[in-house]
């Protein structure tokens, strides 16, 4: 098996995270070996025509029926959440639909709800209330109503960018629960391959997972840097205000003054573009940046000057577009969102790996499912899934708990991430090699050694 070791994830409002680790609790499983066309094990070894009785919320003689809750209106992000998140869901129920459903029933995206940023809670108990959906997805800038979905044992999919998704058994992300201010070996080994020493590190002041954020990092050149070269830490600040009231020219100016080559951020892409202006403002066009939340094709094509050369993490743990890997998950994701018109951005991925896991959760209960059924399959059955090839495997028995920063014991064998560099406005792969675009690390030990470059196809 497999993990997203520590990478690092993008920033937003609620949740500014620098290093997402893999995660491996105490409890013990049965496991299977059985894989479906998708690349999950299941239990039922693929078997998904039998139909029988099924009472449970949500499932109809026909339909298995689900909700999301997603931010569309209040985000202060300014990007496409909710649209992109519940486009990837209809695309991958479209495809599995078209195979002919499961259990003889077709898999329907029912109702789409706006929790307007502040209502998550308001919304998740209004879906329970209601009564009539067999499982949630989530995409959430805020997720405040997560007790209330794992209280009350529906199975919930969603974009894991928070700290409620460890420690919950019936909550499931597109990766593992993440580590919150973890060392990681990503950035460090990125700054040896492209030249670079002198780093200056920028974050938020807004919440503590913000200021942990920028500490991971620091933290990340400390323990890595002479390895790598002597990269080390030339500034630090992480005590921004969300949305730069007041620019950056001070810290710019003194990142400057100090010989920065290199600057890794826990911002969001709004704080980039003002990053970069001010940086090409001072003349520093060739300081490279590191970002964590810029994987939008149409913001970066509109600002390509400032980007230039910079590298954009993919922080929600997928393979990039651009790579250039036949797996079943990628290809049948690219025809299904041609097929249906929709477009690609981050959250139409996150979506369809989210609608995956719940489908392999289905097939692994076997045809008499229930909640709780498939809650139990995935923890005891679902040692590694991938999404078809997309992401590096998550073992769903072992990685429940949110990983403990310094404390050995939860991570999974392998600490990987990919990326893509800015060119001309686009986006290409940065590392790795033709057919292999994730970076890996044995995860076993902290020592550092060069990594290996991997596809999970």
């Amino acid at each position: 098996m497999a993990r997203v070791g520590k990478v690092v994830a993008f920033v937003t409002v609620a949740a500014m995270v620098a290093v997402a680790c893999g995660n491996a609790g105490d409890k013990k499983a049965e496991r299977s070996t059985a894989t479906t066309a998708a690349g999950g094990p299941t239990a039922a070894g693929g078997e998904r025509t039998t139909k029988v009785p099924v009472d449970e919320k949500g499932v109809t003689d026909s339909e298995i029926r689900f909700t999301s809750i997603a931010t569309k209106t209040n985000n202060p992000l300014g990007t496409n959440i909710a649209d992109a998140y519940n486009d990837g869901i209809e695309a991958y129920f479209a495809w599995r639909n078209a195979e002919g459903g499961i259990y003889g029933r077709k898999l329907v995206l029912a109702k789409k709800r706006d929790d307007q940023l502040v209502r998550n809670a308001e919304e998740a108990q209004a879906m329970v209330s209601e009564d009539d959906s067999f499982g949630a997805f989530v995409a959430t800038l805020f997720f405040s109503g997560a007790d209330v979905l794992n209280q009350n044992n529906v199975p919930t999919f969603g974009w894991n960018i928070h700290p409620e998704f460890g420690g919950r058994r019936a909550i499931f992300g597109q990766i593992g629960p993440l580590c919150f201010g973890c060392v990681g070996r990503a950035i460090p080994w990125a700054m040896q391959q492209l030249g670079r020493t002198r780093i200056g590190i920028l974050a938020y002041g807004v919440t503590e997972n913000s200021k942990i954020c920028g500490v991971g990092i620091r933290e990340s050149i400390k323990r890595y840097g002479p390895d790598v070269g002597g990269a080390t830490v030339a500034y630090f600040d992480n005590s921004l205000p969300f949305g730069l009231p007041n620019g950056l020219a001070p810290q710019v100016s003194a990142m400057k003054k100090a010989g920065v080559d290199f600057i890794a951020t826990c911002m969001d892409l709004n704080g980039m573009k003002t990053l970069g202006e001010e940086l090409a403002r001072q003349g520093m066009d060739d300081v490279v940046m590191w970002h964590p939340n810029s994987y939008n094709h149409a913001f970066v094509k509109a600002n390509a000057r400032i980007f230039e050369g910079d590298i954009v993490s993919i922080g929600s743990g997928f393979t990039a577009f651009e790579a250039k890997v036949d797996s079943e998950g990628q290809r049948r994701f690219l025809e299904w969102t041609d097929k249906l018109g929709k477009k690609r951005e981050e959250l139409t991925m996150v979506g369809w790996m989210n609608a995956d896991l719940a489908f392999q959760g289905l097939l692994a209960a076997g045809p008499k499912f229930s909640r709780t059924g498939v809650i139990d399959a995935i923890r005891t059955r679902i040692t590694h899934w991938t999404a078809g090839g997309l992401t590096p495997p998550v073992d769903w028995t072992k990685q429940l708990e949110l990983p403990t920063p310094g404390k050995r014991g939860w991570e999974g064998p392998l600490e990987c991430f990919n990326a893509v560099k800015v060119v001309n406005g686009a986006f290409v792969q940065a590392f790795g090699e033709p057919g292999k675009p994730w970076v890996c690390w044995d995860n076993t030990t902290d020592e550092w050694h060069q990594p290996k470059f991997m596809s999970f196809a």
